[in-house]
């Protein structure tokens, strides 16, 4: 895999490293999941659907780390679990999943679409520090079909986008905000 790709991964694991301890862990997930839906006013039933859906996310990246040994993953380790299942079918259900819950969370209207301040919020909440990053640029990004809002399906896409793409032009590469050197994250 590229470089340019691996900086994406950098980045991810730097997205869901709640704790920012430089590793991720079941615990990261958990956190963040629940951070996430404190941050929405999710009702009790959804948070834990939330969670659920974290956790499961997580066993899916757990394939390449020996829990028993190293319950937590490096950046080394991150990337080659994700490298090693990106064509795994259960592994983009899983990932899916894990957008369809995270959608259903951030469209605080709950009319099936974002709006661009749901997504302002999303970046807030994902901890993008404001001033570094204008969440506008990614949301004309995942907003494909350019109607002013993001559907389940293109916010979907942007995220799977920015997964798979080794297209270093993509927008979608700032889904979760700027990218991560490996100054930040060795």
């Amino acid at each position: 895999m590229s470089e340019f790709w691996k900086k994406k991964m950098r980045t991810l694991l730097y997205t869901f490293d709640y704790d920012k301890d430089g590793y991720i862990s079941e615990q990261d997930v958990v956190d963040m999941a629940y951070g996430f839906a404190d941050a929405y006013n999710a009702k009790p039933e959804k948070k834990e659907n939330l969670a659920s859906i974290f956790k499961k996310t997580w066993r899916k990246y757990m394939k390449a780390g020996d829990i028993e040994k190293e319950p937590r993953l490096t950046v080394m380790t991150f990337t080659a679990s994700i490298k090693q299942q990106l064509y795994d079918p259960d592994f983009m259900i899983t990932i899916v999943r894990l957008m369809h819950g995270l959608f259903e969370l951030i469209d605080v209207s709950q009319d099936g679409y974002l709006q661009p301040q749901e997504h302002i919020e999303w970046f807030k909440h994902l901890g993008v520090p404001e001033g570094t990053f204008d969440p506008k640029f990614a949301f004309v990004a995942v907003d494909a079909n350019g109607d002013g809002k993001i559907s389940i399906e293109e916010f979907t896409a942007g995220f799977l986008d920015f997964l798979f793409s080794q297209n270093e032009s993509s927008p979608n590469q700032y889904f979760f905000g700027p990218l991560v050197d490996e100054a930040k994250y060795p």
